[in-house]
């Protein structure tokens, strides 16, 4: 470490604090896109940057770095806080945080070799999380529309639900004119959709929210989106294992992708079914596990950017 810098970035509404791993040496800086730009330009070179997931106001920043090229990895404030506890830190101020920030990924991050996070198209990306916001609110106003007796009432939710419904046509339109435009992205797509079950929102959704696909192992991929089982045993005490963190978005378009891959998917189909009736599990959890084997391939097509094996030739 002593040949790196590694930064811990503590990042509130107004401003960030930033600490240098193995140093007192600590900065405050505006919480503005100019800011953190001169703050990178003028630091000096950096190894690795890290920072909390802070609701949006962290935006700037990672912008930023992926601008420059630094290497970044945005921590959940969970490991933050186990950190915390392990190193017996009971202060708590902006500075201290961003300086455990940085001594973390210090020691958790570069250390031990992980791979910081890898940064997709910001624009897909955010059309991505747009569109899963518009898709939410349609469906609540259905749900309200549906209860509704006025006429008034029931004419105001009809031009709202017209409203959204065309703003999501016109943004799903938007992510595929941007996919088409990447000649890289439209041939993931393309590799992609091969893998029978997966449909152009599920594509789109991992193109835009795990640019991670095809970059990591297999249990890394699965980690990453939340569905690698996490076991939990003492003595000989044993808890069911679980799942979840990770990335909601990438498991909720995986979990209506297991849906249909089980029904139209014949290895699928087979693997839940050998999952429910010899191996006694749940629907529920032999479905998980469908969709963690339906990544683990969807990150293999990625990789090696070919077809999936079993695709019917066209």
């Amino acid at each position: 470490m002593a040949n790196k810098r590694i930064l811990g970035f503590d990042v509130s509404k107004a401003w960030i604090d930033v600490a240098e791993a193995g140093s007192g040496t600590t900065w405050r800086l505006a919480n503005t896109p100019q800011a953190v730009a001169n703050f990178l330009r003028t630091t000096g070179p950096i190894a690795l940057a890290a920072f909390e997931a802070t609701g949006g106001y962290e935006r700037d920043l990672q912008d930023a770095l992926g601008a420059a090229g630094i290497p970044f990895a945005r921590v959940h404030p969970n490991r933050i806080a186990a950190f915390r506890t392990r190193r017996g830190i009971k202060a708590k101020t902006d500075r201290i945080d961003a300086r455990l920030i940085a001594d973390f990924a210090a020691l958790e991050i570069d250390r031990c070799g992980l791979a910081p996070l890898m940064e997709g198209e910001p624009a897909l990306r955010e059309m991505v999380a747009r569109r899963r916001q518009l898709v939410d609110a349609l469906q609540a106003e259905r749900c309200r529309m549906a209860l509704a007796r006025s006429p008034a009432v029931c004419a105001s939710f009809e031009g709202v639900v017209a409203a959204l419904r065309s703003a999501l046509d016109a943004l799903e339109a938007e992510i595929r004119a941007t996919l088409a435009a990447h000649e890289e992205l439209a041939a993931m797509a393309r590799h992609l959709r091969s893998l029978s079950g997966v449909g152009p929102v599920t594509v789109m959704t991992l193109l835009g929210e795990l640019p991670e696909l095809g970059r990591l192992s297999a249990k890394e991929i699965a980690s990453l989106a939340g569905l690698a089982p996490r076991t939990r045993a003492s003595g000989t005490r044993t808890w069911r294992a679980t799942t979840g963190h990770g990335r909601p978005g990438v498991r909720l378009v995986l979990f209506n992708a297991a849906r249909s891959a089980i029904r139209h998917n014949a290895p699928m189909k087979a693997f839940y079914q050998r999952l429910v009736t010899e191996n006694r599990r749940p629907g529920k959890v032999a479905l998980v596990a469908v969709m963690r084997k339906m990544l683990v391939i969807l990150n293999a097509i990625a990789r090696d950017k070919t077809d999936w094996s079993g695709a019917k030739p066209a």
